[in-house]
């Protein structure tokens, strides 16, 4: 059982999915991605890669294979992606179970290209958060030594 999301104007209700994923663009290059929400029509991204409206993509998914997908939303760091061909009811249930998102394939094994598994990656919205929370750790324990040391 899943909850949904759902927005008017949504041309279809959205999957919270949470994962992390990798699109590749024209020329095959990773491009790592977090998927925060899916539907039948396409699915909720961020990234801190800068992708202009309109580009075209492809995306891997556990469960239903890969997808070619169009840039058609941008807010800061989220994106909105439309698949090319529509999923059918089966297809995103079987995306959702799955669970997972696996790398694409181009004619290679994606481990020599990335030269790391796909279960290693962390991803840099993720590694940006990590650091925040270092360093507020690190700062809360300088000043609350300091103020310790004063009083």
């Amino acid at each position: 059982m899943a909850a949904t999301l759902s927005c008017p104007g949504r041309a279809a209700h959205r999957i919270p999915a949470a994962r992390p994923a990798t699109l590749r663009n024209a020329d095959r290059q990773p491009i790592d991605i977090f998927i925060e929400n899916l539907s039948v029509v396409g699915f909720g991204m961020s990234t801190t890669a800068d992708l202009s409206l309109g580009t075209f993509v492809s995306l891997q998914l556990a469960g239903i294979g890969r997808r070619d997908v169009r840039i058609v939303r941008r807010l800061g760091l989220s994106y909105g992606c439309e698949f090319v061909a529509p999923l059918d009811a089966s297809e995103l249930a079987s995306a959702v179970g799955a669970g997972a998102v696996l790398s694409g394939k181009f004619g290679a094994d994606d481990a020599s290209i990335s030269g790391r598994s796909p279960s290693t990656r962390f991803h840099p919205l993720g590694r940006v958060a990590v650091l925040l929370m270092v360093n507020l750790v690190l700062w809360s324990t300088i000043v609350w030594g300091v103020r310790t040391i004063l009083v």
